[in-house]
């Protein structure tokens, strides 16, 4: 396992390089099991789905960023269709395709030069849902508020999140697929107590389901498939 401290002696040695609170290393330096994937197809429609593969040595919560290089490769596909996955930044790699159908098999596959490959990461997606409107009036805080998704009653797991600047940051867990759930009074937080302020409010809904990795991976590897829904609503005391 490469440590923060043997990453740094190997960036001494010319193998990795430190930048910041993030450190990279080149995959020619890393066996297939060492490597930490960080899966996700996130799809944001009906019609388009992002695949984002992070690679780590360490671990999943590691600051070991790894960069494909030499013969090694990543690629996704979906629909018969095989997209090169692009870096979007160091350790980070992109493909995007024009589907977001239910149950549309995704697959990523490592393809490594001098160490064995790992192309058994697969998983579908959920079923898309469309988020009904949220209040376009400040809706207060002190009072309960709903959101509503159709269609529902997957059993693919659900989860909200709120994010605003007068507000503090939640997580909510819905579970299944019940097609609405009450925010509680209360529940979002002025960050001001003494002076509670009105602002626009993200909230953000998925659907999530999880799918397999490859065994020859670090068992920290995963791959979550997600429907993903946006909207705004203004938050008042």
């Amino acid at each position: 396992m490469i440590t923060k401290t043997t990453t740094a002696a190997l960036g001494l040695a010319g193998f990795g390089l430190v930048t910041g609170c993030t450190e990279t290393l080149d995959s020619q330096q890393i066996r297939t099991g060492g490597i930490s994937a960080t899966l996700e197809a996130v799809a944001e429609s009906a019609s388009s789905t992002s695949v984002t593969a992070t690679l780590k040595a360490g671990g999943d919560e590691s600051n070991t960023y790894i960069i494909l290089s030499g013969g090694d490769r990543i690629s996704a596909e979906a629909d018969g269709e095989t997209v090169d996955m692009s870096a979007e930044s160091s350790g980070v790699y992109v493909a995007r395709f024009k589907t977001g159908a239910a149950d549309t098999e995704f697959k990523v596959l490592l393809d490594r030069e001098d160490d064995d490959d790992a192309p058994g990461n697969t998983g579908t997606l959920p079923a898309p849902f469309d988020l009904e409107a949220l209040p376009s009036e400040p809706a207060s805080r002190g009072e309960d508020l709903t959101v509503s998704w159709s269609p529902s009653g997957t059993g693919d797991d659900m989860q909200i999140r709120v994010n605003g600047s007068c507000i503090f940051s939640r997580t909510i867990d819905v579970g299944g697929d019940p097609g609405t759930y009450t925010i509680k009074a209360g529940t979002l937080e002025s960050t001001r107590s003494d002076e509670p302020e009105t602002c626009d409010v993200d909230l953000e809904i998925s659907r999530t389901r999880f799918g397999d990795t490859d065994p020859g991976l670090d068992p920290e590897s995963s791959f979550e498939l997600k429907q993903v829904r946006r909207d705004r609503f203004p938050s008042a005391p």
